[in-house]
């Protein structure tokens, strides 16, 4: 069929039923190529299709190679009697080849800008072979550490989680305008999946719509208003419905109150699953559901193909409503150029010379710099050259830094921190036991002027399908830290995982620092932090807490009617006997080697009314000998209002580099939408009332002023 000149009404009459419902899947590339090497995460089951029908699907879920992706392309289309090509779609999330740090971390730099680029790098590398759509940024607000697939995600704050989304978005899409070197994206998981009990993957959410409007649901919306085509489904429930069949989320919320269009698609086999959910008998009401919810394409399963020409058949569904959702993917196949050029992007030698190029290693080093947070430091770090250390640990020796959702990642590029560390190491040990450490090991510890100490959780214990019940540091560890502490000079310890973990062992370290899992470039990164060459300006996207009875713990929580205050004698309070209400280290931590003192914190004004701006500055000095970059952060709080508001939520912010003794003045603005609020029917509102403003280094660590707002 020539398609060139024709638009997606007429390309879709000239295709047969089977052909139709066809587009509406996503298939696994084994089903064509039996030896394909793309990584497929999520159960394998029989999907009882014939010849025929596989050679009608849509889409292909991963793919192994470019070269795969040509033979698989050609193959479509010479089974496909329709000649509409395939569009291939994979989970690059943090690095296609070039492995950037897991998006907590990317979070942690506080650093759209960064976060843009890196998805920019991601969409070239993916695009040269032949990935069409990444599903990617996932826009989960996150508040249980317990929670697996932390590690995907932004964070406990709407403001962060939303703009970085935005930023990921832009920088795969080209800012909503596909071409060369960029790819569609999709964004996950629709919605409320980081809310889910008891931080176990995919179990129920149960959510207010208050809570779902104001705290869940605006970084989808910010989005796909940065230009994501796709949004994905979530395995949950919410209101007691399987969000692959919600029609309040795919139709009231998406298409009715947000007026959006974009393709939806289920997760990995997730259109099967809600029979298993007990929303449906079988997959003939899962297909009829789907379709009325307003399911597009369903991912790994085959019930629309097996069973939409049935529901036809009785009547219960009309062939207009296949078609209208066919012309939405016939029309992104036209807008991905993939009528005119089936292998659209696709370039082996040229994949394989710009993938791991040296400007996108660079990058990558620029962001794990950026994402590791300084959370303790006595003035041991930045160490001096001269220094001898003894480097002990499980991650001493490995190169396993790229974390869990490594697209096409291979550890053993990366360098491991021996290697990096070698011209200063007396001792190497990746032992993790005191038991298992000779005598003579021992004494080379003692006896070494630093023991840089690697702790925490390897990629296996985090991401999809890895949620923990207990967040302590693995494998008794803090045993391990305690006693290599007794004999050690000074002590410097990394943690390496996927999600706050607890760490009340570890502050007593002369120095503590959260490396997450950074990826290709981490132990250069490291390095030059430990050595002064880049100084610490990470902070935290997650509160720490202190034990894992106070789960969930954030930062802008509600107050309560008998709030906890220190002076308060009257012991009816909300609060704990046995720990402290605050976190172990509050969102928007993190320390650096430079002094940051915040003064002079003004407002333009003490009244505004809702047309009007108010202008913030504030002055911040680097009364240090270092320069660094410090993430200046905005908080407002609104005293009173029709429903209850947060003690603060995050506004603003601006990371900025100051030199040495040197003072900058930051400018802010804020605007009526910034002192809205969402009720619990998605409409934005506010109320005239009195607003503190807050600014300065962490949520617990600021400066303060108050205005009123005038509602005319």
């Amino acid at each position: 069929m020539k398609t060139q000149n024709l638009n997606s009404n007429e390309i879709i009459k000239q295709m047969s039923l089977k052909e139709k419902i066809g587009q509406m899947t996503q298939l696994p590339p084994n089903l064509y190529i039996h030896h394909s090497e793309a990584a497929i995460y999520g159960a394998r089951r029989n999907l009882q299709l014939n010849k025929e029908q596989i050679y009608t699907a849509g889409s292909i879920l991963g793919i192994g190679s470019p070269e795969e992706m040509i033979q698989l392309q050609k193959q479509y289309l010479e089974n496909n009697t329709s000649s509409v090509p395939l569009m291939f779609m994979a989970d690059v999330i943090h690095g296609y080849k070039t492995i950037f740090p897991v998006p907590i971390a990317l979070a942690s730099s506080f650093n759209f800008e960064i976060a843009k680029k890196a998805a920019k790098i991601s969409a070239k590398e993916a695009y040269l072979s032949g990935i069409h759509v990444v599903f990617s940024p996932m826009c989960d607000l996150s508040r249980d550490p317990r929670w697996g697939r932390v590690v995907e995600g932004f964070g406990e704050d709407v403001y962060l989680v939303s703009e970085m989304a935005k930023a990921m978005v832009e920088g795969y899409t080209n800012s909503g305008s596909l071409g060369e070197d960029s790819v569609a994206c999709c964004i996950k998981h629709f919605a409320g999946y980081g809310a889910v009990e008891g931080g176990r993957d995919y179990n129920t959410v149960d959510l207010s719509r208050l809570s779902l409007y104001r705290d869940y649901l605006p970084a989808y919306k910010k989005a796909l208003d940065a230009g994501a085509d796709l949004i994905m489904t979530s395995f949950n429930t919410l209101d007691g419905v399987p969000a692959t069949i919600n029609p309040f989320l795919l139709k009231t919320v998406l298409r009715e109150q947000w007026q959006s269009e974009v393709l939806t698609i289920a997760d990995y086999d997730a259109l099967n699953q809600v029979i298993e959910h007990g929303a449906v008998f079988n997959q003939e009401e899962a297909a009829y559901k789907g379709i009325k919810a307003g399911l597009d394409i369903e991912m790994a399963s085959s019930v629309y193909m097996n069973q939409l020409e049935k529901l036809l058949k009785n009547h219960q569904i009309n062939e207009k409503e296949i078609d209208q959702v066919v012309k939405k993917i016939i029309d992104f196949k036209i807008k991905l150029n993939l009528f005119n050029n089936p292998f659209s992007g696709v370039n082996p030698s040229k994949e394989a010379e710009v993938c791991l190029s040296g400007e996108h290693l660079n990058h990558a080093k620029d962001c794990a710099i950026e994402s590791v947070v300084l959370l303790e430091n006595n003035g041991i770090l930045p160490m001096k050259k001269e220094v001898k250390i003894a480097l002990v640990g499980p991650f001493a020796k490995t190169r396993a830094f790229n974390g869990p959702w490594s697209w096409k990642e291979n550890n053993q590029i990366n360098s491991s921190l021996e290697e990096i560390f070698s011209e200063h190491l007396v001792f190497v040990s990746d032992k993790d036991r005191i038991e298992d450490l000779t005598t003579e090991e021992l004494e080379k510890i003692r006896l070494a002027d630093v023991c840089l100490m690697t702790l925490g959780e390897d990629a296996s214990l985090s991401g999809e399908a890895h949620s923990r019940s207990n967040i302590d540091l693995p494998n008794n560890q803090e045993s391990f830290y305690h006693l290599i502490k007794k004999i050690t000079k000074k002590t410097v310890v990394l943690v390496f995982g996927g999600r706050p973990l607890l760490l009340n062992a570890l502050k007593t370290a002369d120095a503590l620092l959260m490396a997450w899992f950074l990826g290709s470039k981490s132990s250069e990164a490291i390095y030059d932090l430990c050595f002064g060459i880049a100084n610490p300006s990470g902070k935290l996207p997650m509160s720490f807490p202190r034990n894992g009875g106070q789960i969930p713990i954030y930062y802008n929580h509600l107050n309560t009617g008998r709030a906890y205050r220190k002076e308060s004698t009257n012991v009816f309070l909300s609060k704990y006997l046995d720990v402290e209400n605050t976190p172990l280290y509050p969102f928007g931590y993190g320390l650096s080697y430079s002094n940051f003192v915040y003064s002079n914190l003004a407002l333009s004004k003490k009244e505004i009314n809702d047309k009007e701006i108010l202008k913030i500055s504030i002055t911040v000095t680097n009364n240090s000998n270092i320069g660094g970059k410090e993430v200046v952060q905005l908080y407002i709080r609104d005293y009173v209002a029709n429903i209850v508001r947060p003690v603060m939520e995050l506004k603003k912010i601006k990371k900025i580099r100051i030199n040495a003794k040197e003072s900058q003045t930051i400018e802010f603005e804020l605007n009526y939408e910034d002192l809205s609020y969402y009720d619990s029917c998605g409409k934005l509102t506010c109320e005239s009332g009195k607003f503190a403003v807050m600014v300065g280094k962490s949520s617990d660590n600021y400066l303060q002023d108050e205005f009123d707002l005038i509602i005319r």
